[in-house]
């Protein structure tokens, strides 16, 4: 589940970086920027892995001593 929400996340960083919201005329729509971004920042795709890989870690050692 933790790889499937790096995979959305890394895809919607990276549609940051096109002009998906004008392409689909939400440009102006201020949910849909506070939901899928407008700004492309490499360090979201270092922390979205971060968090990924210390979910992973927690449950993998929660899941041991189960």
């Amino acid at each position: 589940m933790a790889l499937i929400v790096l995979i959305i996340s890394f895809a919607i960083e990276f549609l940051q970086l096109t002009t998906f919201l004008e392409m689909l005329n939400l440009q102006d729509n201020m949910y849909a920027k506070l939901v899928l971004g407008n700004t492309f920042h490499f360090s979201d795709l270092v922390a979205y892995t971060a968090g990924v890989i210390t979910i992973i870690g927690i449950e993998s050692k929660r899941t041991a001593t189960v």
